[in-house]
């Protein structure tokens, strides 16, 4: 019945842990539902502290604002300042309220969004009336006795429609600063959004924290390792969209907080560190996304990065290619996964194809190397003919082998008309002897390149459910044949396809005795890259058991018109091949009594399974 409290006859456990990820304000609210209820929050173990700025309230500090609207008369600027910090007065009240009602505190954390403007926030965590001082609202309550014995701490500034980064960033991004992180005996968890430093006092210790996550922060080196230091157990850093500023302020000379808002002494500008040296002794898992050092200015160095985690089972980068070095042997890596972006900076593009052709390539093999151990590789690029190495002499010098890697991924364009994307194929193969699973996902359009996401939206949805029937119709026509038939004309233009230079013709170790599984994602084109893949892979990998097809749109139809089976090696001993009537093409993910143009295409694969080969 519609009148049945089903919440209440949940446990008191349940509801706690229900309430533990609620924020405060909604949390005690329930205690007027029943004299149970009142306790229920108080005991969840969990602080959530939230609050929105709106845009009216950014008129209360238009006069410190770059827009400012002098139509405000003096007296109504003077009114909607006061209202705006006695509102952020009342947070504080509030959030210390909920603190002493608390029985006890494991989780505390702050939500701050503000509508338009970023500064907004900066200034509700920061700025006092008297514009003379500045205030540490985080840090007025996390002092808090009740917040001693923390075990997760989590703060998120943010604007609400704020468009995420999909660059490294290179100015500083954050909104607050946390002026001193005391020891704690219990916490586990530290994550920060927009936070523009961290001071860790020499003496702190954090001998219980395993997770670290920074995101969108500004944070100098010396304070981010002092942080590691402390924390002898921590066994995950996430690291997305950090800055890494070079000292801008002698010691002596603080910043100074003025009419305009905050700014420092004059001082001549201190040379930017090329290199961030980050020591992560217990780190198992480390993240470095989208991170930048002051060093990049346009046309300048890209600045060095070095890690040392000798424990490092799994490892990701996204981001420009730079020098990277693993200063410990890293023996019991799992998992490694390189996205490695364009290079955006026009001037250090500029200089990279006229003066030094081969900076990137010798970039993106060294930084490789660094992971010689791992099980499973992932990579990346913005165009494989950035990563191909040709002649002898130079593989000698820049490949090197990874005798672990039983999975590869592989992903980036080629273009139609060059043979260097066989080439870097060919010099992964030639490196990953043992590789059982391999993955290629190819393209013909810079992985970079963006629309806008309502651009042709209706027209786009249309087509792909147009393209999406024909393929479940020709899909439901072979299944429901006997035997599928070789006469289809469509199927002729790729039954005789042409070998691949660079490719073609040579042995590999892999393809003799571990390589099992292919994906291949890909669109039919008229260089027949993707074909040619397949005809090669089919007639020269040995073992083979399965071959994945991927359209990357819903035009699976036309992937379905390859006859995989004429491509098999006749020499191959393994495997025989399947008669046509046992041949088996299916959906990879969706079952059978699902394929009709009812299913929703945003759930929907894009790939199938082909699985044309028979062990002996």
């Amino acid at each position: 019945m519609a009148g049945d409290d089903r919440l209440s006859a949940l446990g008191d456990d349940l509801l706690r842990r229900i309430l533990y990820f609620v924020p405060t304000k909604e949390a005690a609210s329930t205690s007027v539902l029943s004299r149970r209820w009142g306790s229920l929050w108080r005991s969840s173990g969990a602080v959530n502290l939230a609050v929105r700025i709106h845009n009216n309230e950014e008129k209360c500090i238009d006069y410190i604002d770059y827009h400012r609207d002098y139509s405000y008369t003096v007296e109504r600027r003077r009114q909607a300042e006061e209202a705006f910090f006695s509102r952020r007065d009342a947070f504080v009240l509030a959030a210390k309220a909920a603190l002493d009602a608390a029985t006890h505190v494991t989780r505390l954390t702050f939500r701050l969004e503000a509508d338009r403007d970023q500064s907004l926030i900066e200034r509700f965590l920061t700025r006092c009336r008297d514009w003379k001082f500045n205030v540490d609202v985080i840090g007025d309550v996390i002092s808090h006795p009740a917040a001693r014995r923390l075990e997760e701490f989590r703060v998120t500034a943010g604007a609400v429609n704020a468009f995420p980064f999909q660059r490294e960033v290179y100015t500083n991004v954050g909104s607050y600063r946390i002026h001193s992180l005391s020891s704690s005996e219990t916490l586990r968890v530290l994550d920060l959004t927009k936070c523009n430093g961290l001071a860790t006092p020499s003496a702190a210790t954090f001998p219980r924290l395993a997770t670290l996550r920074l995101r969108l922060c500004t944070m100098e080196p010396k304070d981010l390792q002092a942080l590691l230091d402390a924390a002898p157990e921590l066994t995950t850093v996430q690291l997305e969209s950090v800055f890494f500023p070079a000292p801008q302020t002698p010691a002596g000379l603080p910043h100074q907080v003025g009419y305009f808002g905050v700014f420092s002494h004059s001082t001549p500008k201190v040379e930017a560190p090329a290199v961030v040296r980050l020591c992560c002794l217990a780190a198992t898992v480390l993240e470095l996304v989208l991170c930048a050092l002051e060093s990049q200015q346009s046309g300048g160095d890209r600045g060095t990065i070095e890690i040392d985690a000798p424990r490092l089972r799994s490892f990701r980068y996204k981001g420009i290619m730079r020098p990277f070095l693993l200063r410990s042997p890293a023996p019991d890596m799992a998992q490694v996964d390189l996205h490695f972006l364009h290079d955006t900076d026009e001037l250090r593009d500029h200089a990279l194809r006229n003066n030094d052709k081969d900076t990137t390539r010798v970039l993106f093999w060294q930084f490789v190397q660094n992971f010689t151990s791992a099980k499973a590789l992932k990579l990346k690029v913005n165009n494989l003919k950035d990563i191909a190495v040709k002649g002898k002499a130079r593989q000698i010098k820049l490949l090197s082998a990874f005798p672990n890697v039983d999975r590869l991924e592989l992903e980036g364009m080629h273009d139609a008309a060059s043979k260097t994307a066989a080439v870097a194929i060919a010099n992964l193969l030639h490196c990953c002897p043992v590789v059982c699973d391999l993955w290629f996902k190819l393209s013909t359009v810079p992985s970079d390149t963006f629309k806008e996401s309502t651009y042709g939206s209706e027209f786009l949805e249309r087509k792909d459910r147009l393209d999406y029937d024909k393929s479940v119709n020709h899909f439901a026509c072979h299944r429901s044949k006997a035997m599928i038939s070789l006469e289809d004309g469509s199927m002729d233009k790729y039954d005789e396809v042409s070998d691949i230079p660079g490719l073609s013709g040579r042995s590999f170790t892999c393809l003799q005795n571990s390589l099992r599984r292919v994906a291949l994602q890909f669109r039919l084109d008229k260089s027949s890259f993707g074909v040619r893949l397949i005809k090669f892979f089919a007639g020269n990998a040995m073992v083979l058991e399965e071959m994945c097809l991927d359209s990357g749109n819903r035009r699976l139809c036309e992937h379905m018109n390859l006859n995989i089976e004429k491509w098999i090696a006749p020499s191959n001993a393994c495997f025989k091949r399947k008669s046509l009537t046992e041949s088996s093409w299916e959906f990879s993910k969706i079952p059978r009594t699902t394929l009709d143009s009812t299913v929703d295409l945003a759930n929907s694969t894009t790939g199938f399974t082909v699985l044309p080969l028979q062990r002996k």
